[in-house]
């Protein structure tokens, strides 16, 4: 009993909690508020920031993220295909299926590539980052 009593307090806590996200998504970088148990998907299209979205239920992976800086729980029950352990182990993690335990600072999968891209093209050309 006492556990659950425990799990309901730190629910209710995590609920009146309100934390910065910033996310770098389709070229722009989207600054907005998302409550501790609130995933940043939900709170993103609450305010309408174009984050890729699909089945918003873990199983496409349409909504992944690089996590940049910050701390998150990331929901396990999701598909492998969506999230890898590895990438999960490496910072990313599915918008649609994580909730904030502090700031954010994320970065799409697809804008994340092609900044990596860029890095990589200009260290082939001598160029620093």
């Amino acid at each position: 009993m006492e556990v659950l009593e425990l799990d309901k307090r730190k629910a209710e806590e995590r609920r009146d909690m309100m934390y910065k996200i910033a996310l770098k998504a389709r070229g722009q970088e989207f600054n907005y508020s998302c409550r501790g148990d609130v995933t940043p998907l939900r709170a993103a299209r609450d305010k309408f920031i174009p984050i890729p979205t699909g089945c918003q239920r873990g199983g496409c992976g349409m909504c992944k993220v690089k996590v940049l800086n910050g701390e998150y729980d990331q929901e396990l029950v999701r598909s492998h295909d969506a999230l890898s352990d590895e990438e999960l182990a490496n910072g990313y993690a599915l918008a649609c299926y994580m909730t904030p335990k502090s700031d954010l600072d994320m970065i799409t999968v697809e804008d994340y590539e092609k900044l990596q891209s860029k890095e990589s093209q200009l260290e082939k050309m001598g160029e620093p980052k």
